[in-house]
């Protein structure tokens, strides 16, 4: 036998002695592959069940629904646990390929929830928190408000001097080295090192001014 994995849902049937309607249940059993494959299901009990066409024939990528009816519920039977075995052999040479094993279970009383009923472990809804209408309508003022807020925040006065008053600074004549006659007075020609200093704080205040 090849070791083609099956694939079958649901992985495990729990009948309810109390409950008709889970004594006819659905076995999906699904071809991913590439080519046709046949299917055989077995039982360890096959007085207990029916199997309506426990064998056929599976087109590539499709599936087909297999119906497993317990035909004698009763107390005797309960939580004995009998398996279906579903084994795919190769349409042409009639190979095995794969098997799976599906669990099944009579059990006493009612599902307690019987849209979960077959699924073999114990999910629950999740509740959803409501908010308010009115807290939702303050918060989302809130929210407008500070975006209003941060939109029309006032410019930085003093930064805005500051950059002024760098741009003036650099503006003005460089101190050379050699005295050369100029326009202005001489205190008012500043180094080149004095420049690199208003340049750096020139830049720093840009950043302040400019950021988001």
């Amino acid at each position: 036998m090849k070791n083609f994995p099956v694939f079958v849902f649901p992985v495990s049937l729990e009948f309810y002695l109390s409950a008709r309607h889970t004594h006819k249940q659905l076995l999906t059993v699904y071809n991913p592959y590439d080519f046709s494959v046949n299917f055989k299901v077995l039982c360890t009990a096959p007085n207990k069940f029916t199997v309506i066409d426990p064998e056929g024939l599976i087109a590539p990528q499709s599936c087909i629904d297999i119906v497993v009816r317990y035909t004698q519920p009763s107390v005797l039977h309960c939580n004995t646990t009998e398996k279906f075995r579903i084994t795919m052999y190769d349409r042409n040479t009639q190979q095995a390929l794969g098997k799976r094993d599906i669990p099944t279970k009579l059990l006493e009383g009612e599902p307690i929830n019987p849209n979960l009923e077959s699924l073999g472990d114990s999910f629950h809804p999740l509740s959803s928190r409501v908010v308010p209408q009115k807290q939702a309508e303050e918060h989302m003022h809130d929210k407008c408000n500070h975006s209003h807020h941060r939109e029309h925040q006032p410019v930085n006065v003093v930064a805005v001097a500051v950059s002024i008053c760098c741009i003036a600074a650099l503006l003005l004549p460089t101190q050379p080295e050699t005295v050369v006659e100029s326009q202005f007075p001489e205190w008012l020609h500043i180094g080149s090192n004095l420049k690199l200093v208003f340049s750096f704080v020139l830049g720093l205040v840009s950043m302040l001014v400019l950021r988001p």
